[in-house]
């Protein structure tokens, strides 16, 4: 099966397996999300972009007012209405939709987050540009991808290559510098890049919109 025009099929084709993998450093995920809340209120409209099975999303709800998680793959979002439906959380909405969705509001979100999805987008000045969009004045983009353009490059461009080929959806060798420039270019004000795991993860990227 190819996946180079219909990406959805292969998270579908992965989802059971997806949502069992367990996250890979708990203390370092508990740590970033706690921090993730420092920035946030009760009255906080949050978006998360590839939002899958909806960890994120609902382990924010108790401190917002309202998170909206999107992803393309109907059978991880349903996973992630099952998870919200056990936790009981009423402030949390879940849309099968792409990201270049006309139908999200300009301006309506106080913070828009993406974790390990940037680097399936191509031009990443164009999502800067309508996450800058999305956010109200003063906003925050937190985001977290792979940077397979500086480390890790010969698997980076083995995906690259099966990538074009069709076999996985196709993958964009990013890199922090390239990340930092982007941000320059399409509006943001860099706050905080924190590593929060001592595993050599990627980092977290904190930025407001200017």
């Amino acid at each position: 099966m190819l996946f180079k025009n219909s990406p959805e099929k292969f998270w579908n084709l992965i989802a059971s397996k997806y949502s069992t993998s367990p996250i890979a450093d708990r203390t370092a995920y508990e740590t970033k999300i706690q921090k993730i809340k420092t920035y946030l209120s009760p009255e906080s409209l949050v978006l998360d972009i590839g939002c899958g099975t909806g960890t994120q999303c609902n382990d924010l709800a108790g401190d917002v007012k309202h998170v909206t998680g999107i992803d393309i793959s109907r059978k991880l979002l349903k996973i992630a209405e099952q998870r919200k439906t056990e936790r009981k959380l009423k402030n949390v909405t879940f849309v099968r939709t792409p990201f270049f969705n006309e139908h999200l509001p300009a301006e309506s979100f106080d913070l828009v987050m993406a974790f390990y999805v940037l680097h399936f987008f191509e031009d990443i000045n164009a999502v800067f540009l309508h996450i800058h969009d999305l956010l109200k004045p003063g906003g925050l983009f937190v985001f977290e991808t792979a940077c397979l353009g500086e480390k890790n490059r010969m698997t980076g461009s083995f995906l690259r290559f099966i990538g074009n080929l069709g076999f996985i959806p196709r993958i964009n060798l990013l890199t922090i510098n390239q990340l930092e420039q982007a941000l320059g270019q399409t509006g943001f004000n860099l706050v905080e890049k924190i590593m929060f795991s001592r595993s050599g993860a990627e980092y977290t990227f904190f930025a407001k919109k200017s």
